[in-house]
């Protein structure tokens, strides 16, 4: 490209060289000396070798130059004139784009029918919100109920073992003591039997034998009384002892059944949740996917309405936009939701 513009290569170092001003001898920055005009090795006696007209050819440059420039002009100046004519053709577009009573027609229509339809899916947002709230509050409700039934068994249950564990504790109590009362019994009945050792009754009857084996029961029978306090005390500690761990095994059982409970409804509510979610996303999709399918449709009709103004009246028209969704606020939900309240 740098040949067909006029440029120069070096012989040595095969560099692109331009001429702006000045003579045709030219010193390459590899110290190589050429003609311009016509590349020849410059001859430090002589010059150019072919005795080349540098004026004539650097007139001819010249002249060439300046037509390069005016051509330059007189495009940059069409372009110009294209350019200024496309932008008042577009002005014109537009302001008969607006002037237009069958698009602002179809515009007007393409809103309220955009503003029926976030109308209707509002509602339908809120519709779904209600009844997801209603199946959690039952579900909820639900579970608050099982739980108070499983709180109130279990007290029941607890207050009966309790009981059992009382009465049994008090028949304890009442065989202890008819224990003491017969061993008090017996001793007593032995004393009288032994404090007649060696004595002779008045009547003829012969006198009582005690023996050995007759006082040695009596001792074990005194260390039976002595004892036995304390052996029923602990026969009573070892019954509490039992009735305690029963009931806190029982509290263990209540807790644990408590705890799956618990565990069982929360899943049970994750999965309500969950499958309101999903359906949440779901509705959000399938109205993203009427709006696109709106806005395709709002587009087509308005550039077939355009083909239609343009073949009528020979006139370009400018493109308009289908109405834009705008983004949903928290404060356009609520004044909704307090609409359809009232």
């Amino acid at each position: 490209m740098g040949e067909r513009s006029g440029w120069r290569r070096c012989y040595k170092c095969r560099t692109l060289v331009e001429l702006t001003q000045g003579c045709t001898h030219m010193t390459c920055r590899c110290k190589a000396q050429f003609c311009y005009i016509c590349g020849a090795r410059w001859d430090p006696l002589v010059g150019c070798p072919n005795y080349c007209n540098g004026e004539a050819e650097m007139e001819r440059r010249r002249q060439e130059e300046q037509a390069r420039i005016l051509q330059l002009e007189a495009e940059e100046s069409a372009k110009q004139r294209q350019a200024a004519e496309k932008a008042l053709e577009r002005l014109e577009a537009e302001v008969r784009t607006r002037r237009c009573t069958e698009l602002q027609s179809l515009r007007a229509e393409q809103t309220k029918e955009m503003q029926r339809f976030q109308v209707f899916e509002k509602k339908s947002k809120w519709s779904m919100c209600v009844r997801h709230t209603q199946q959690k509050l039952a579900l909820a409700e639900k579970h608050s109920g099982a739980i108070e039934k499983m709180r109130d068994r279990h007290a029941r249950t607890a207050a009966n073992l309790e009981d059992r564990q009382v009465a049994a504790e008090m028949d304890l109590r009442t065989a202890l003591e008819q224990s003491e009362k017969n061993v008090r019994i017996r001793l007593r009945h032995m004393e009288a039997y032994c404090d007649g050792l060696g004595q002779k009754p008045d009547d003829d009857t012969p006198a009582r034998v005690v023996t050995e084996r007759d006082l040695r029961e009596l001792g074990q029978q005194y260390n039976l009384e002595k004892n036995m306090k304390q052996l029923h005390q602990a026969k009573i500690n070892v019954m509490r002892d039992r009735q305690a761990k029963a009931l806190e095994e029982l509290l263990e059982r209540q807790e644990s059944e408590m705890q799956r409970a618990t565990e069982k409804n929360s899943k049970e509510m994750e999965c309500v949740e969950s499958t309101c979610a999903d359906e949440e996303d779901t509705l959000l999709a399938v109205f993203s996917q009427r709006k696109a399918q709106l806005t395709r449709r709002w587009g087509i009709r308005i550039e077939i309405l355009l083909k239609e103004l343009e073949s009528a009246t020979n006139l370009k028209y400018a493109p308009i936009n289908p109405p834009q969704w705008p983004q949903e606020t928290d404060s356009e939900d609520d004044a909704l939701l307090a609409g359809m309240g009232e």
